[in-house]
């Protein structure tokens, strides 16, 4: 064992550790780790940078552009025919299980699950039915349902450009198409029959907001002639109080949602405390001029006005305080609670630092353009149902656009060439905006891309690949090929359990090719068992995003996962390992 493969294995090592603790953001541990392979000498700059050239990553970042504009025009009465009220629950998963998949096999699974959670919550409050029921389901759907296509998730199209790095023939489409519908039917009909019976039954979190409020929720009523009166809020020493948080003041019928440090106090201000009540009544008895009122007004004044928002991975806030990113005032709306991991954090709110899939329950009576700010905040709240007549001007250029994506993906034209021509199409059609072009593209996860490209390389450059598969095969070279590709795929979907995704395919890439020369076998099937191996993530909820998304919304706990994903995750491997058995040998 040399030196560089000493590196590397530290340097993959402390990059899983990262990954896993959480303890930097995973665009500067993909960054660091690259970084490092070339300090210690095995990847050159120019190694390093390769990725931003590499047509697999271009593809990517052009698939959330046109996601970005094909998501606004499936239209949401579509969604409200689908989901009547009335239906069973059994039906209604059903349904929304076979949309999501089918959504998610052309368009990223991430916007898919957070533009159907609105509708599944409010379809679950409006018939009888607790979220927790459905919301695991949605996102496992649209796992499976992404590993119909190469372009359903990002995780593919970062292995097809290793492999085509390498030197090997990019994938085909029907290496992912006959392999993921069996999947999706398979997973589909087993959450059908057993999800009821497996998940939790989680009250909603606004529910228990609003039967909780005063634990919560305080208010209290300026005196008169109370000495504050007149005073700024940060003066009558309101501003940065311990457990307390300032949300909102009434004032003759008007409400400041967003409440200055300067805001002058008035006689008869209303003053809405977040937070611990035995501190509002520790504030209240210093004597300081405000009082509980008689009767409360949370109801009348419109407080039950509440706003749920996800935290997603990659978001801005992570790491941020309420106080440091100035959330009142970017957001227009304030924090009342924040829960993770279906916990209410304790502590001052301003002072607990975001982490992703955080629940926020948000209080404001102004509602703002939410979805400019999708990237670092979902919103999850019903949008108003569009189901007005649609023009052949919006429905021919969309139509248009799939066919092309679809041709892309067939490989009848080039997949690069097929999207760049499908969001010309919704450009020219002024369906999708050059903001909104903006917006799509997500620099973090851009460097996440080409950097975890680089540690690929580095990992096979250096030898690391071949020493550990060397030393495996002294072992295993005497069993049949099936059990080493049964390794392969263990050892990968162990790995996306604890990091996400695109880490495994990247870091596994290196040691199925190694494992396919030392075994004299053609690298195709090894290279689909890492690809279907790290996107089986169903028993953890952190090396997916779409499952640390319905985290908080569903109430869920980690053991949640764990119960419904085990069985799934055996009915996944054992297919896919069958199916990779006979199709491929």
């Amino acid at each position: 064992m040399n030196f560089q493969v000493i590196a590397v294995l530290a340097i993959v090592f402390s990059l899983i550790m990262l990954l896993y603790t959480d303890y930097i953001r995973p665009k500067m541990a993909f960054l660091l780790s690259a970084m490092s392979m070339v300090f210690v000498g095995v990847l050159t700059v120019d190694e390093l940078l390769l990725g931003f050239s590499n047509k697999q990553i271009l593809i990517i970042f052009l698939l959330m552009i046109l996601t970005t504009g094909l998501q606004q025009q499936l239209g949401n009465g579509l969604f409200s025919k689908i989901f009547s009220n009335g239906l069973s629950s059994s039906i209604f998963r059903l349904r929304m299980m076979v949309l999501v998949a089918g959504l998610s096999s052309f368009l990223n699974n991430t916007p898919v699950v957070a533009f159907m959670m609105p509708y599944v919550k409010s379809w679950s409050n409006d018939n009888g039915f607790v979220a927790s029921k459905f919301l695991i389901p949605l996102s496992f759907a649209t796992i499976l349902g992404g590993m119909i296509t190469m372009v359903g998730t990002s995780t593919n199209l970062v292995l097809n450009g290793l492999i085509v790095q390498s030197g090997h023939a990019s994938l085909h489409f029907t290496d992912f198409l006959f392999l993921g519908l069996l999947l999706s039917l398979f997973g589909i009909t087993y959450l059908y029959f057993f999800s009821d019976k497996l998940l939790p039954s989680n009250e909603d979190t606004k529910k228990q907001f609003i039967e909780n409020i005063q634990n919560y929720l305080v208010e209290t009523v300026v005196e008169e002639h109370s000495e504050i009166i007149g005073k700024s809020i940060e003066e009558a020493g309101l501003r940065h109080l311990k457990d307390l948080f300032l949300v909102e003041i009434h004032r003759q019928g008007h409400v400041l949602s967003v409440v200055d440090p300067d805001q002058q106090i008035f006689e008869n201000d209303k003053l809405f405390f977040a937070g611990n009540p035995n501190a509002i009544l520790r504030l209240i008895n210093e004597k300081n001029g405000l009082k509980l009122p008689e009767s409360t007004h949370v109801f009348q004044n419109g407080f039950l006005d509440l706003t749920e928002a996800i935290i997603p991975s990659g978001s801005d806030l992570i790491g941020e305080s309420l106080k440091s990113c100035g959330f009142r005032d970017k957001y227009k709306a304030s924090v009342i609670s924040i829960f993770r991991k279906g916990k209410k954090v304790a502590g001052n709110l301003g002072e607990i630092y975001f982490d992703a899939g955080d629940l926020l329950l948000l209080l404001s009576k102004q509602v703002t353009n939410r979805g400019a700010n999708s990237k670092s905040l979902l919103y999850i709240e019903k949008r108003g149902k569009v189901v007005g007549n649609q023009s052949w001007r919006t429905i021919l250029p969309v139509v248009l656009a799939l066919i092309f994506l679809v041709i892309g993906i067939t490989n009848f034209i080039d997949l690069f060439l097929a999207v760049s021509i499908s969001i010309f199409i919704l450009v020219w059609s002024k369906i999708l905006t050059l903001v909104q072009i903006r917006n799509a593209v997500d620099i973090d996860l851009g460097m996440i891309l080409v950097s975890s490209l680089a540690i690929g390389l580095g990992i096979s450059k250096s030898g690391t690949a071949d020493y550990l598969i060397a030393k495996l095969f002294d072992f295993t070279s005497y069993y049949p090929l099936w059990i080493n590709l049964s390794i392969l795929f263990f050892a990968t979907l162990l790995l996306t359990s604890l990091i996400t995704n695109v880490a495994t395919v990247s870091i596994m890439f290196p040691f199925a090719f190694s494992m396919a020369e030392m075994l004299s076998a053609e690298a195709l099937p090894f290279f689909v068992t890492i690809a279907f191996a790290a996107s089986a993530d169903f028993i953890t909820p952190i090396g997916y995003q779409t499952n640390l998304m319905v985290m908080g919304p569903g109430n869920y706990r980690f053991k949640d996962y764990t119960i419904i994903g085990m069985p799934l995750t055996l009915i996944y491997s054992i297919t896919v390992l069958l199916f990779i058995n006979y199709y491929y040998f």
